[in-house]
């Protein structure tokens, strides 16, 4: 036990605390009250895990797509009333003749961002069939985090506009948005978003989370997938091949 003092007067003893005290504070783990209602919506964790990471990863999962979304919608066409995981892999819009054409430039950037040691992806902003941006992956370049292709797509898209609305602009992407990045084509209000491949991993139109078929949002994206899928799989697959050897 020690003691504390103030000029010389002793003051409360001070008792440092056990190990297995501060390990029991570290120790946070919160059991999910699980609602069906709020499930249903998609506000609850669908996996079977009660601690305290899904008590802030729950809101806008996309396991449990909401009973409006365009996962819905497509599940009703292939006769069932809640969609499997793998039907995020069907068109919500279908592919237009335009569509291959304009991924093989978001292609052409990838191929762009890999000479330069960067992750190769790409992407191209589309209104009315002109191109209004493109941008490839400069994070390493550029020092900065957010410069992924979408990011620098929609900066260089904005600098010849009179507007931030993108309301009928196509976004071509060679791999499926992250987070981050499907949040800016949301608060873009892009009208459409093409796929080439997607991202188990980190993806967030479809595959970890649905950020732009959430009703709960302030807007909703028509959605493509599988655009040149297989070339965009193939370029990422080299690239970290070539620095990854096994």
């Amino acid at each position: 036990m020690l003691l504390g003092y103030v000029g010389l007067r002793q003051t409360v003893p001070i008792v440092p605390p056990l190990l297995s005290d501060l390990a029991r504070v570290r120790k946070r783990v919160t059991e999910v009250t699980r609602c069906p209602l709020a499930e249903e919506v998609g506000f609850e964790p669908t996996v079977p895990v009660d601690t305290a990471v899904f008590e802030t990863a729950r809101f806008g999962r996309s396991r449990t797509p909401p009973s409006n979304s365009l996962q819905r919608r497509l599940a009703g066409t292939l006769g069932g009333e809640t969609p499997l995981r793998d039907h995020l892999r069907f068109d919500f819009m279908g592919k237009t003749d335009d569509d291959e054409l304009f991924m093989r430039t978001a292609l052409d950037l990838a191929v762009v961002a890999a000479t330069h040691d960067e992750v190769p992806v790409g992407c191209v902003l589309v209104e009315h069939g002109v191109v209004i941006g493109v941008g490839e992956n400069r994070r390493e370049r550029d020092h900065d985090p957010t410069a992924h292709a979408e990011m620098v797509a929609l900066r260089d898209a904005a600098l010849s506009r009179s507007t931030w609305r993108m309301e009928s602009v196509t976004a071509y992407v060679t791999l499926e948005p992250c987070v981050m990045c499907a949040g800016a084509l949301l608060n873009a209000r892009v009208e459409r978003v093409v796929i080439g491949a997607l991202d188990e991993k980190a993806g967030a139109v479809g595959s970890r989370y649905n950020l732009l078929s959430d009703p709960r949002l302030l807007h909703e994206a028509s959605i493509t997938y599988g655009v040149l899928a297989d070339e965009s799989s193939e370029l990422l697959q080299s690239f970290f091949q070539e620095r990854r050897p096994t």
